[in-house]
């Protein structure tokens, strides 16, 4: 209550006794933690949706009428981020098709998409990876939008608690994420949606580069592995809580079939 009595004092929010809005000086003062740009992996095979992929990438895949990737454009687009990067690999010429409904987004083609693991798509991201971004996976299903916001402040990524999973997970320790590994209990579990700060996006694309050179397996590295495990110490990465069901995450043909009865 002191919050926003303070905000009413410097008149960037207006109370009533029934609203609450801000005003154009809130707006204003908001303005440097508005988020213009994102990044989004898309380049993997994704073989585990054989046949459904057999002629487009998983992003392109249609459930109920609606392609994977458009949930997470969408949600973008929502909040006024059109300056879209996607780095794209298997069947690239298929993401192609997405500029009809968004010309505003970027495709970036990784000709190594087969031989790398996804750092090196990170690594085609550079240009966009700057001011604060989201950099996302392109995989996910979205059925909550609201999980994309327009303002971001800290470097964060989403994450449902769970008790016990044997997928990707980390913990909290001190507000800050850790423990980053596969299997976990009373953890949260990842999910590639997380945003960078200006700061932080320069510390990505240092170590992206070096990581990448790195002669012992370093073009084998996800790009999460980087700051979540390799190159922890450098970053102070916040989990943003979200529910199970705000997030659809569809491994296999199976699971497609159980969610679009058209696969089955």
């Amino acid at each position: 209550m002191k919050s926003i009595e303070e905000l009413v004092a410097r008149e960037m929010v207006r109370a009533t006794a029934e609203t609450l809005s801000i005003t154009e000086k809130g707006r204003t003062a908001l303005e440097p933690y508005r988020v213009r740009r994102a990044i989004i992996l898309a380049a993997g095979f994704g073989s585990r949706m054989m046949p459904a992929t057999a002629d487009r990438p998983k992003p392109m895949v249609r459930v109920n009428g609606v392609r994977i990737i458009d949930t997470l454009l969408d949600s973008l687009t929502a909040v006024g981020i059109r300056e879209i990067t996607i780095i794209g690999g298997y069947q690239f010429e298929k993401l192609k098709e997405l500029q009809e409904k968004y010309p505003y987004v970027k495709l970036i083609e990784n000709k190594e998409y087969a031989v790398t693991n996804n750092i090196s798509s990170a690594l085609l991201s550079f240009d966009a990876l700057h001011d604060g971004c989201y950099f996302c996976e392109a995989d996910l299903y979205i059925t909550n939008p609201r999980i994309i916001t327009k303002y971001q402040y800290a470097s964060n990524i989403l994450g449902s608690y769970s008790l016990e999973t044997d997928d990707w997970s980390f913990k909290m320790a001190d507000g800050y994420l850790t423990d980053y590994r596969k299997g976990n209990t009373y953890c949260y579990n990842y999910y590639g949606i997380s945003y960078w700060t200006p700061e932080d996006c320069e510390k990505l694309k240092q170590d992206f580069a070096e990581v990448y050179q790195d002669p012992n397996g370093g073009k084998d590295y996800f790009w999460e592995f980087i700051p979540f495990v390799l190159r922890k110490d450098r970053y102070r990465v916040e989990i943003r809580p979200c529910r199970k069901q705000d997030i659809m995450e569809i491994d296999n043909y199976y699971e497609l079939a159980q969610l679009d009865a058209g696969y089955r």
